[in-house]
């Protein structure tokens, strides 16, 4: 049995960084596999996915997994593994959200001309 988390992806799917970020951050050991580079991989996707090469996809050392995970199910499954999720890693898994808002907000005041 892998004791360390493999992580599913492609090099052009927005989902990866985060999770990465997030894994890094919590210090979590996972393995990177690229399913555009790995047809065998792609195939375990794809198993897991009812065929769909749905990614991310993490698979866990007890055998469970998880496709598009939110940063919430990421958190309390690798709470539950017994690793510490900390507020850097959280805003890390979320920073596109945070960055978006920031972009829409300074549209919005631009465009009724408040800054």
């Amino acid at each position: 049995m892998p004791t360390s988390i493999t992580l599913y992806g492609t090099p052009i799917c927005p989902g990866i960084p985060p999770v990465r970020g997030l894994l890094g951050q919590a210090k979590v050991p996972y393995t990177y596999v690229d399913i555009t580079r790995d047809p065998t991989a792609a195939a375990r996707v794809r198993a897991i996915n009812s065929g769909n090469e749905s990614v991310p996809t993490l698979v866990f050392p007890d055998g469970s997994s998880l496709t598009e995970p939110t940063v919430g199910q990421l958190k309390n499954k690798l709470e539950s593994l017994g690793y510490r999720v900390g507020p850097l890693a959280w805003i890390i898994g979320n920073a596109w959200r945070i960055v978006t808002g920031a972009v829409i907000a300074y549209a919005v005041l631009r465009l009724f001309e408040i800054i």
